[in-house]
């Protein structure tokens, strides 16, 4: 029989290596403005964090509210209309613990991931605005292949922000790149005990960034299981050329 010590000592074990959720104190969403076929677009990001073990879940609100819907049986694992109401330009899903930054992605019907390290270097001024009714401390990095301005709370001394974004002595209010084409701005903070489910890594097939990045484009490219049926090579050409054009005019925050 076990000592009620090995049983403890077995439930720790379990709950460090097989854990696949977190409990949030804090919940904040961002709105973003990006571009999309050179127009601006609008979207909604959530970011839940739990600032005693320093991690966070970041993920489209459309996308959250979805896999709510799927759980309770709202909406069909198959109900592709339904789910077509809650779509997103940004699908990745950025969970950050361990100082790395886990990304995960739906392409199509196949799961991806990679993972990079937590190593913003930010540079911090002494430029100051208030923003949201938050007063705010001007900093920059270069990252991700745009530099970046964000403007951090020193009154909210967490050091989350939205996508791969972390570091800061301040929760991230706002943020931009320097030609001005992505906007991220916090539209609400509040504490929030919610218990999230992260994704399972199991589900997903692992890759470096490149080669997850090679990965998708060739997912969304590839016609061997499509069921559309060409009438000619043209028309096959004119489709590829259409996903090809979409892809490239989808936003795209990660440029390394």
């Amino acid at each position: 029989m076990m000592t009620k010590l090995f049983k403890i000592l077995i439930l720790l074990i379990y709950g460090t290596f097989f854990s696949q959720s977190i409990t949030s104190d804090y919940l904040a969403t961002y709105d973003i403005k990006y571009p999309f076929y050179g127009k601006p677009n609008n979207e909604q990001f959530i970011l839940f964090i739990n600032t005693k073990e320093n991690v966070s879940l970041y993920k489209s609100t459309n996308q959250y509210v979805l896999d709510s819907l799927i759980k309770t049986k709202k909406v069909g694992q198959n109900d592709v209309n339904a789910q077509l109401k809650y779509n997103t330009a940004i699908p990745e899903i950025v969970v950050r613990r361990k100082s790395k930054f886990q990304v995960y992605e739906q392409v199509i019907d196949t799961k991806i991931r990679y993972e990079e390290p937590e190593d913003i270097k930010w540079t911090i001024l002494n430029e100051r605005k208030t923003y949201a009714g938050y007063k705010t401390r001007k900093a920059y990095t270069t990252k991700y292949g745009r530099k970046w301005i964000a403007w951090f709370a020193e009154d909210l001394p967490l050091n989350f922000g939205p996508y791969k974004f972390s570091g800061l002595p301040g929760l991230i209010i706002r943020m931009y790149d320097e030609k001005g084409e992505y906007y991220f701005t916090l539209s609400q903070f509040k504490k929030k005990r919610r218990e999230i489910i992260l994704p399972q890594d199991k589900n997903y097939k692992a890759f470096t960034k490149k080669a997850f990045k090679n990965a998708k484009y060739n997912i969304q490219t590839d016609l061997s299981n499509s069921a559309i049926i060409f009438n000619d090579s043209k028309e096959r050409k004119e489709w590829l050329d259409g996903i090809i054009k979409r892809i490239k005019n989808s936003p795209n925050l990660d440029i390394e």
